[in-house]
């Protein structure tokens, strides 16, 4: 055991670091440094350990020639003062040391949840911190991009000398105001969200979006609770499903290899009949049957519950064993806990259905704005007759039924056209019908039992695809059905339905059969705030040539 003293006198306020330094400014020179010196806490004297007796005895002479010093050296009463002490300091060193690495972990992990979230929000809301009037400027001009990659492909496809005046000079299409959003709507507007369930960051079972990506090997899913554009109520039913699912004993579906059971929670709802339709998908491949049945009674009593000014009208339990983020399943593979299949939204003044798998506009509101712009579109051409094409549910036409004699839709999902029908009888219409069928099968019959006739101007069709487009079968029996002079596109992807405008504005040929369309006029709806993305209607008209000048 080395030497050791008791140094009696110091100040019981002072800590280890601050008696060195005090004994080092006051000996000078002369000061021997110990080995190893502890302070107990509050107390007037402190302990000092020297290499060898010889060092231990210089130190005390040194503080005994010094009286003015006031230090006196003290007796150690416990030869095992100084090895408790010194175990203790070592103790509450490790204890320091542990505080600050888990400060340092904890901060450390709360930049990257800050980080993370921070991501989230711009990938969803990439324009969030943009003001808006400069997201409106943003869109027009990447609308113009498109037109401008329009009359590109056209003359590259059919050459400059063969292309009409409005592709040559396409200020000769009239670019509309765009359809902006009342300031109020422009944040937390989406009437649906779908959630990932799998783990985030810090390893934890989360619900919430996709960061990163599965096949880089790094995706993880991380909390709402920051996109901008995602519902208040939609980010609390997320956080109390999450909190059940942390406990619960069946971990959430690997992507990659299959295994696991929760897949993704689906939230819609409206504003405006405050109804709620939720859907939970899972692999139930994965439990037996009396796990299935234990889950769909803790989900009932999970979500059956008080959600303020919304009611729950319906709670759907999916399943899906696709990897990937594939979540295509039957209605045999949909199980109603509780309620309806679907939840009801107003459109201008019409009540729809909505079903859990049905398309509908995210933005309640600029639906509104989009389908008034359809209305007096119809109206400034006087159309009387509607043909509505890859109706879905029937919305659009159930929306300007009020202005339009007769409307006639086009539909090839058969539950599409159920809820089409059902749409109908609960908004009492007489003069609205849905054809179940390919839209290149039956539109020229159907365009003929309008009867409608070549420069009648009298039908409009109107077109609302998948983002994709359609195919070129459909385009061509769209552009050789007689009696169709008028369409109304609608595209939530503007690239990407360029060939299919291409396609109708070709010039009359072998290949080409039938008079082409020109593009009258382009109107930017701003669907989506916050984002790039934009709903553009394409209005075209059928070109006689000098024809279509004395109609």
């Amino acid at each position: 055991m080395k030497p050791q003293i008791c140094l009696l006198g110091i100040q019981k306020f002072a800590k280890d670091k601050q008696v060195l330094k005090q004994l080092q400014e006051q000996l000078g020179d002369k000061f021997i440094n110990p080995t190893e010196i502890i302070k107990p806490k509050m107390k007037p004297f402190c302990f000092l350990q020297f290499i060898d007796d010889d060092q231990k005895n210089k130190f005390i002479k040194l503080i005994e020639e010094n009286p003015e010093l006031k230090l006196r050296i003290g007796e150690v009463h416990n030869e095992n003062a100084f090895e408790k002490q010194l175990e203790k300091k070592i103790k509450q060193q490790k204890q320091n040391e542990d505080e600050i690495k888990q400060f340092q972990e904890k901060h450390q992990n709360r930049e990257v949840i800050e980080r993370k979230q921070n991501e989230l929000a711009l990938q969803t809301a990439p324009l969030y911190q943009v003001k808006y009037e400069e997201q409106i400027e943003q869109k027009m001009a990447e609308l113009k991009k498109v037109i401008k990659k329009l009359k590109n492909q056209f003359i590259q496809k059919n050459g400059k000398e063969y292309a009409p005046d409005w592709i040559l000079d396409t200020n000769l299409i009239k670019l509309n105001d765009p359809v902006i959003c009342e300031e109020k709507f422009r944040f937390n507007y989406r009437n649906k969200s779908e959630f990932t369930i799998s783990q985030n960051s810090q390893k934890e079972v989360c619900v919430g979006f996709n960061v990163g990506s599965i096949q880089k090997n790094n995706d993880s899913v991380e909390q709402p609770n920051t996109c901008p554009v995602t519902p208040t109520i939609a980010i609390e039913i997320a956080n109390q499903f999450q909190n059940y699912l942390q406990s619960s004993k069946f971990q959430p579906f690997n992507r990659q290899n299959g295994n696991g059971v929760w897949r993704m929670l689906s939230i819609r709802k409206s504003d405006r009949t405050k109804q709620l339709l939720i859907s939970v998908s899972i692999n139930k491949d994965n439990l037996l049957q009396e796990e299935y049945a234990q889950i769909c009674e803790e989900l009932i009593a999970l979500f059956k519950t008080n959600y303020g000014e919304f009611i729950l009208k319906g709670l759907l339990l999916m399943h899906s064993n696709k990897l990937g983020q594939d979540l295509a399943s039957s209605v045999e593979d949909t199980k109603i806990l509780y309620g309806n299949s679907y939840y009801q939204e107003i459109i201008l003044d019409k009540t729809i259905n909505i079903s859990y798998n049905a398309f509908s506009q995210n933005h309640t509101p600029q639906c509104d704005k989009l389908y008034q712009t359809i209305i007096d579109l119809c109206k400034n051409k006087k159309i009387n007759k509607f043909l509505d094409l890859c109706a879905g549910s029937g919305t659009i036409g159930i929306c300007v039924s009020d202005q339009i004699q007769d409307i006639l839709a086009i539909e090839m999902n058969e539950s599409s056209c159920k809820d089409a029908n059902e749409n109908y009888k609960l908004n009492n219409l007489q003069n609205c019908q849905i054809i179940c069928s390919k839209v290149e099968d039956v539109i020229k019959k159907v365009a003929q039992d309008l009867k409608s006739y070549q420069g009648k101007q009298q039908l409009m069709a109107c077109l609302d695809p998948p983002r994709a487009g359609v195919l070129n079968k459909v385009i061509e029996a769209i552009r050789t059905c007689k009696g169709i002079d008028h369409i109304i596109y609608v595209s939530c992807s503007p690239p990407q339905v360029i060939d299919n405008l291409i396609q109708l504005c070709l010039p009359q040929s072998k290949k080409n059969k039938a008079p082409e369309f020109k593009l009258v006029n382009v109107t930017l709806v701003d669907m989506f705030p916050q984002t790039s993305h934009f709903e553009a209607i394409f209005y075209l008209e059928r070109d006689y040539g000098i024809l279509s000048e004395l109609m």
